[in-house]
């Protein structure tokens, strides 16, 4: 008789739970747009803001979906794999996949990325630089936003390219000869060369 009466409250405890991770399952995380700057002012506004909004968004760490590599990085900025070059990381911002091309013009960071040294052309360092997308002019931009430096590095050398009717399902980020690379929006992936 005991066993039977604890039976309803431990059923209620599992119920519990299971809705509380069916709800989860339905929640999905998208990337914010930045409160207090867009395209048009990215380029000027404190880079206070800029920090406080890089800050609010969510990367993903895991390799798979992030990226870590050694790369050697020429005095252009521009990478390749080395073996005894620099550890380097790229890592997703968690939403990044979801965006439509509308919200990806308006500017959003798509990666964190960190290195073991100072690379002086592109900002990157021990410390973080965000890799900002937007559509300025009536042309895609890349912008790499250094904390520590707190600069903004432009690359005219951004390639968005539309893959039709695919659709991602998580945000990824790359090294790759040359370039990084990193899902945009639900059906746009971008190269900086």
């Amino acid at each position: 008789m005991r066993i039977g009466a604890m039976w309803p409250r431990g059923t209620a405890v599992v119920l519990v739970a299971a809705l509380g991770q069916t709800l989860g399952c339905h929640h999905y995380y998208e990337t914010p747009a930045p409160m207090h700057f867009s395209s048009a002012t990215v380029d000027t506004i404190a880079f206070d803001s800029i920090r406080a909004y890089a800050h609010s968004l969510k990367y993903d760490t895991v390799l798979g979906a992030a990226d870590s590599s050694r790369m050697r990085f020429d005095t252009t900025g521009k990478s390749r794999p080395d073996t005894s070059g620099d550890w380097a990381w790229i890592q997703p911002e968690k939403g990044a996949w979801r965006l439509d091309t509308t919200e990806l013009a308006q500017g959003r960071i798509i990666a964190r990325i960190r290195t073991d040294s100072v690379h002086s052309p592109t900002g990157y360092g021990p410390w973080d630089t965000w890799w900002w997308i937007d559509r300025k002019g009536g042309q895609w931009r890349s912008l790499l936003l250094s904390d520590s430096l707190m600069t903004r590095f432009k690359d005219s050398s951004l390639t968005v390219i539309d893959h039709g009717s695919y659709r991602w399902r998580q945000s990824l980020a790359r090294w790759r000869a040359g370039s990084q690379w990193g899902t945009c929006a639900r059906s746009s992936c971008c190269t900086k060369e």
